[in-house]
């Protein structure tokens, strides 16, 4: 075996050596300067400050205004942003040189001190960031001089270069976060191709075209972010002209409009999987049985089908097929679509019809309380409704409280949450197992802290997930995630419904948009418009 440095030296040596810069383009053809993109997504921003938001409604507008050292391409290859190099001194410090002469918005120098900020700022703050739970070990930077900073890890962290070309670990301008204080959450201050103009709650958030931004300037002169929570209302706006980009787009539209030359639908496998999640805290869900009765009166194929319509695939387990660890957890043989299945586990658990038909034990019925929003995810509240119908077949009762994304979220994340059931979806945006299997399922992951909202808890996932990211042998962490997805698959605490297919529909007139398999890397440097 390789020695722990020489690993993570040739680790990070294959990562950066396909790397080009990020700014840099090579257009098919004659790009337009100018005009206004307008578009149209179903919920609001928590904030625009990552400090506080890591869901993509609000990291689709800072992707464009807060730039990390490095980022990812849509191969999910690590490409330099505002890093120009690195060099790797140990095991636990890497040395970025960042490039020279580049400004925030508010004409501040982007140096070492500002990524020390930034990383001081999320890792120490009180609270700490809402990603500093996704970092693995990183510890924090050191100053070396302007133009170099130390990146630091607690102890050795495999995918230390896919953590830092996460989509929130954007620098930030220490100037503007201490001038503005909270306002900067409503009000960023980055390097990117755009800077932040107005935001409007529940209407809209402007940019703008920064003029002194570093690589290539981009084309467009505005950009435009509009809530219109109904998906038919996008669809339309899409259709008149008021949008020139959709995203969660009707999926039942999709394919007419891939026929129209009008439009142009951009596809691609996502790294998302969507779930109903169960709190295994909470009884009668703390009892195996119940939750494998659950995962058995759930018909998967008939929600893909009949209420994602092709817009989505099968998720095959808690991971998506790109995240590196994942192993297919074989849901559909572990826990077919059976009815009488779930209603025999059920009785094993002790729970037996009552008067109106819905289970009870000891005079209590079986009744679930369920915690979702609409339009966060593509059909969420479809399919919540769904699911909640198949329980109630095998004598289920669910009580589903929809609210707004953001309010949601922050029951998501508080330290209690009383809700046996709820709607997520969960993106492994560093496309690194460790990201979503430490934070997701590691007892002491609870929130706020982490991330492990179904409050799951074994000793042995613990050991292993531990263990594999501080490996810097990725056959070894390879086989250590596939133990914990085996774990969980007999334990599950999720319904995993579907995968993602990232889908973002634009008129024909808009050029050079990509789509990426990270839902939150909505990059519009390059977007032109030929109009």
């Amino acid at each position: 075996m390789m020695p722990a440095r020489s690993a993570l030296l040739s680790a990070l040596a294959v990562a950066w050596a396909i790397s080009v810069c990020l700014g840099s383009a090579s257009p098919a053809e004659a790009q337009k300067k100018g005009g206004t993109l307008t578009i149209v997504r179903p919920t609001d921003p928590v904030s625009l400050d990552p400090q506080l938001e890591t869901t993509a409604p609000g990291a689709w507008v800072y992707f464009n205004m807060l730039e990390p050292l490095l980022t990812m391409d849509e191969k999910m290859q690590i490409r330099p942003a505002l890093a120009a190099s690195y060099e790797v001194l140990s095991p636990t410090k890497v040395r970025f040189k960042l490039r020279p002469n580049v400004k925030f918005h508010d004409g501040t120098p982007l140096n070492a001190a500002a990524v020390k900020f930034t990383f001081d700022r999320a890792l120490r703050g009180n609270p700490p960031a809402r990603w500093a739970s996704l970092a693995g070990s990183l510890s924090g930077a050191e100053v070396v001089d302007d133009l170099t900073v130390d990146v630091m890890t607690r102890e050795p962290y495999g995918p230390i270069l896919r953590t830092l070309a996460m989509y929130c670990t954007g620098i930030v301008s220490p100037t503007a976060v201490q001038k503005m204080g909270p306002d900067f959450s409503r009000a960023p201050v980055g390097t990117g191709p755009f800077k932040f103009v107005e935001w409007k709650t529940n209407t809209h958030v402007i940019l703008e075209r920064n003029p002194d931004y570093w690589g290539d300037k981009a084309p467009l002169d505005r950009v435009i972010f509009k809530v219109v929570p109904e998906e038919g209302a996008r669809m339309i706006a899409l259709q008149t002209g008021d949008a020139d980009m959709v995203l969660l787009p009707a999926p039942a539209q999709l394919a007419a409009l891939k026929r129209d030359p009008k439009y142009v639908v951009h596809e691609v496998v996502g790294g998302r999987v969507v779930f109903a999640g169960m709190h295994a805290g909470l009884a009668p869900l703390d009892d195996v049985r119940v939750r494998t009765a659950l995962l058995h009166a759930v018909d998967r194929k008939a929600i893909l089908e009949n209420i994602l319509e092709g817009s989505a695939v099968p998720a095959r387990g808690v991971l998506a097929p790109s995240v590196f660890g994942f192993k297919d957890m074989q849901l559909d043989k572990l826990y077919p679509f059976d009815r009488a299945r779930a209603k025999a586990l059920l009785a094993q658990a002790g729970w037996t019809p009552g008067p109106d038909g819905i289970l009870q034990k000891g005079g209590q019925k079986l009744s679930l309380s369920w915690l979702a929003a609409r339009g966060r995810y593509p059909k969420d509240g479809e399919i919540t409704e769904a699911i909640q119908a198949m329980f109630k077949e095998v004598g289920v009762e669910a009580k589903v409280q929809f609210l707004e994304w953001a309010t949601v979220f922050t029951q998501f994340r508080a330290a209690t949450l009383n809700q046996h059931m709820f709607t997520l979806g969960w993106v492994t945006s560093n496309a690194d197992a460790d990201y979503s299997l430490y934070a997701l399922f590691h007892s002491k992951q609870v929130p706020p802290t982490g991330w492990n909202t179904s409050r799951y808890a074994n000793p042995r996932v613990d050991a292993l997930v531990e263990q594999a990211r501080r490996s810097m042998n990725q056959t070894e962490r390879e086989k250590l995630y596939g133990e914990v997805q085996d774990i969980l698959a007999k334990e599950m605490v999720w319904i995993p419904v579907y995968n993602t297919k990232e889908i973002v529909v634009t008129r024909a007139s808009v050029k050079g948009f990509t789509v990426h398999p990270v839902e939150y890397n909505l990059w519009l440097g390059k977007v032109w418009l030929d109009k």
